[in-house]
């Protein structure tokens, strides 16, 4: 696997993850997560006292009026690549990956990514907000979904796991082809799982917007943490004198 991956516990040349300057890197990090965290607590009481009804019918009924066999085919299998047992068996392909060429610090860290998603069940209880009815709202709905609507699921779990997975793949994988061609279904998978979850009526646009900003605030401090458990395995350079 030498060829194909860089060593994360050598050279900080060849990591990705050097050890000098993260003080800056870290306070920009800090404040893109108080950031998030804001935009998150702002979205959750408009949706728990001000019910954004009007400006969530408008932006799904604007993703399905772009309805065609296509668009769908997408969207439905970006969604569908979220259920079970498919996503667990996705998961174990970059897992045994990791544990197979030794990097246990990452299939560790993979693992809490995927625990960390379990927060949505949490806030679910908590907001209890009822999802997208197409007999109520007057939208379409694919298939029947169960379960409360804030946040989606779906969008906080792949972008804590495709996230951290990306970062993985962009600083640890050697061939630029290669790199780029595990990149770029995961960028696309991140874009899409939003707008899939409003266009097939099973969550409201505020829904995976929240879900955005609160995966994107916990995948940034997860980052941190294994940039921080990682660093102490690479070797310092000695800068000059």
């Amino acid at each position: 696997m030498a060829c194909y991956w860089r060593d994360p516990g050598g050279d900080r040349r060849g990591s990705g993850l050097p050890t000098r300057r993260l003080g800056p890197q870290r306070r920009w990090a800090t404040a893109l997560i108080l950031i998030a965290l804001l935009g998150f607590a702002l979205v959750l009481l408009l949706v728990r006292y001000r019910s954004p009804i009007a400006l969530d019918l408008r932006v799904t009924r604007g993703l399905q009026r772009l309805e065609n066999p296509a668009l769908s085919a997408v969207l439905v299998a970006v969604t569908w690549l979220g259920w079970q047992p498919q996503q667990t068996l996705i998961a174990a392909v970059p897992l045994g990956l990791f544990f197979l060429t030794r990097r246990r610090v990452e299939g560790t860290f993979l693992v809490l990514a995927l625990a960390i998603g379990a927060l949505n069940d949490l806030l679910k209880l908590a907001i209890r907000r009822p999802r997208p009815s197409a007999a109520l709202d007057d939208i379409l709905v694919h298939g029947h979904v169960l379960g409360t609507s804030f946040p989606s699921g779906h969008v906080l779990t792949y972008v804590l796991f495709y996230g951290f997975l990306a970062y993985v793949t962009y600083t640890q994988v050697r061939r630029p082809l290669l790199r780029w061609g595990l990149l770029l279904p995961m960028l696309v998978l991140l874009a899409l799982i939003g707008p899939s979850r409003v266009y097939l009526g099973h969550h409201w646009f505020t829904d995976t917007v929240a879900s955005y900003l609160l995966g994107g605030a916990l995948l940034i401090g997860l980052l941190l943490a294994y940039r921080s458990v990682r660093g102490r395995r690479v070797v310092p350079v000695p800068g000059p004198g």
